[in-house]
């Protein structure tokens, strides 16, 4: 047993033995090359290449490891002896067909040499290694010589095919380019959070920044959006210091105003679309900005109407028909305001009385003094915006004020002139069908006339989607959602709770609110979604018993927001939650703040009463 174990050990020791000897015989080879690389390196440095070659060539037939063979490769390479590199990759990579290293060498080789084929064929056993982005760049070339001039190429880029080609591209280059490519292709299939977690830690310019941040914006990750921003923002020193780069200040302050807006932060997008507005004589824009300084002013004239300041909204909105006569919104809502400021408010008898006594307080002056729009001005408007754009939601709306401020048509009349429309329109485009259709059924629904409304209703959606008549109408309604136009989709969701068709009808609504943006976070309101859609899901949820998701509901809608009297009713609707779960404290706090946001509201001071006692 002990001679067994001994003879164990001296078997041990002569591994080891050998092992130490070969160790030995290795330095000494390695040391050998060292001291003949430094001799060849000598000669090429002194000018002497013939002898270099000589001695590399020597030194060539005792090398067989791949760091010794790219050590040969290099000092061919410095040389300028082409031949003599590729006969030496071809022999390496022969003896070590899956090193890595040599097969990236070689490819680079190949590749800087044009032979792309070739090089694509090396390449491929790199694909997904550290040197990834070899094969990247070989297959590219290779598509690219074999697609120029194709017109689809756009397309064909955008294919799933190339996310690796382009993101290992990017690993070993680190050209923020193959990153954004890659971004797009998730973008191109809806996985904008797929996309947005691709942003690298660091953005490297003004344009990179902005980039990503239009990616966080369409992946609903708005508070990255703002960040991203403000760092593009931070590269351009001011609105004069634009330099090479594709952003400007108009392009990054009107996607932070509609961050902020997506958060809820009205008071922050009014900031950063100012900064627009405030220095407009001072801003050299680009051709790319034309389309977003229209969109910016009427925004804050939007906000200025909400926040109680029509005289800024005035300022506003005529500075944009004159400034760009053709943009729809703009001469919609200056409409808007000349009909709404054409109207006398209702005095009661003590302000009649000090009227006629000659005496005007502070607030009366105020009111007489305020910014009025002509209606013939905003009628001229409209017939210049019709005759250059053709846009059905003028038409709409011409017709919209001419049935609000013509006392001498009766509602037959309106009818009428509607239901002509409609009949003018049958061939026109889709849109503006859609539009009107839109605008019929819900003037329908305003005066009472239910019946008419459904039926013109259940028309459009058998004439649009292949409703099966003998299928459940609200059933194939929610089958086909998705493709359906969201303003029609509402309707849709309203008619299927005057039908009593409670589930369906929540599950339009849930739809419209928290899915028609695409994007499916939890809880998280869509983009799309507008406040009545909210508030009805809402009250939904709370009239059959849902109240924790009527109050989540109701409360972020709220923030989102921005006309106080609206804000004023939903946080009235907060306070009958309360007050049917038993909690005054926090019923009475809400109607507190309903008549702060709204003092008019007369049902939040009739319940604040009522608690009161």
């Amino acid at each position: 047993m002990h001679k067994n174990k001994l003879n164990l050990i001296l078997v041990n020791l002569l591994i080891i033995f050998l092992f130490c000897l070969n160790s030995c015989a290795i330095r000494a080879e390695q040391k050998s090359l060292t001291s003949q690389f430094n001799t060849i390196d000598a000669l090429i440095n002194q000018g002497q290449t013939g002898d270099a070659i000589k001695l590399l060539r020597k030194t060539e037939k005792k090398v067989y490891d791949s760091w010794s063979y790219i050590g040969i490769y290099k000092r061919y390479k410095k040389m300028g002896q082409e031949d003599l590199c590729l006969k030496l990759l071809k022999k390496a990579v022969k003896q070590n067909s899956e090193n890595p290293e040599l097969n990236a060498v070689y490819t680079k080789f190949l590749i800087n040499q044009n032979k792309i084929d070739e090089a694509l064929q090396v390449a491929k056993k790199l694909e997904g290694s550290k040197y990834g982005s070899l094969y990247s760049e070989a297959l590219l070339k290779s598509v690219a010589d074999k697609r120029a001039g194709a017109e689809d190429n756009l397309e064909y880029y955008s294919s799933s095919d190339f996310f690796n080609v382009f993101y290992e591209a990017y690993l070993g280059s680190k050209n923020p380019v193959w990153l954004k490519n890659t971004a797009l292709i998730d973008l191109k299939k809806g996985l904008y959070s797929n996309a947005a977690g691709l942003a690298p830690e660091a953005f490297s310019n003004a344009d990179d920044a902005y980039f990503w941040a239009l990616i966080f914006y369409d992946a609903a990750k708005f508070y990255n959006a703002i960040d991203a921003v403000n760092l593009s923002i931070n590269y351009l020193n001011d609105f004069s210091g634009l330099s090479q780069t594709k952003v400007s200040p108009v392009k990054l302050n009107s996607l932070l105003s509609d961050s902020y807006m997506a958060v809820s932060d009205m008071q922050s997008a009014e900031a950063a679309r100012q900064k627009v507005i405030s220095n407009i004589d001072n801003i050299t824009t680009r051709t790319s900005d034309a389309a977003l300084l229209p969109v910016i002013f009427v925004n804050s004239a939007i906000y200025a109407k909400n926040t109680e300041n029509p005289d800024y909204c005035a300022d506003l909105l005529f500075y944009a028909v004159n400034a760009w006569p053709d943009y729809v919104p703009g001469i919609i809502l200056y409409s808007d305001f000349a009909y709404e400021s054409s109207l006398e408010r209702k005095e009661d008898s003590e302000v009649l009385a000090l009227r006629k006594a000659g005496i005007l307080s502070t607030e009366m002056e105020k009111y007489d003094n305020r910014r009025k729009i002509p209606l013939s001005d905003a009628l001229y408007r409209l017939d210049q915006g019709i005759e250059a754009t053709k846009d059905p939601y003028l038409y709409i709306q011409k017709l919209d004020l001419k049935n609000k401020t013509d006392n001498t048509r009766t509602e037959k009349d309106k009818i009428r002139d509607m239901w002509q429309l409609l009949e003018d329109t049958y061939t026109e485009d889709e849109k503006y069908k859609t539009l009107l259709t839109q605008y019929v059924i819900t003037y329908l629904l305003n005066i009472k006339q239910d019946e008419e409304a459904f039926t013109l209703f259940c028309k459009y959606m058998n004439e649009h989607y292949p409703i099966d008549a003998k299928k459940d109408f609200w059933e194939e309604n929610i089958l086909y959602m998705k493709n359906v136009d969201l303003g029609m989709l509402e309707l849709a969701a309203l008619f299927a709770l005057k039908d009593k068709r409670i589930n369906e009808a929540i599950r339009l609504y849930e739809y419209l609110v928290y899915e028609s943006s695409g994007i499916l976070e939890e809880g998280e309101i869509s983009i799309y979604a507008t406040t009545s859609a909210c508030m009805n899901l809402a009250d939904i949820y709370f009239s059959y018993g849902s109240r924790d998701k009527a109050l989540k509901l109701y409360g972020k809608v709220a923030g989102r927001e921005n006309k106080n009297k609206i804000r004023s009713d939903i946080y009235y609707r907060i306070a009958n939650i309360y007050v049917a779960a038993d909690d005054k404290k926090n019923a009475l706090r809400s109607a507190d703040y309903a008549i702060l946001l709204y003092p008019q509201n007369a049902r939040a001071s009739l319940l604040k009463e009522k608690l009161s006692d």
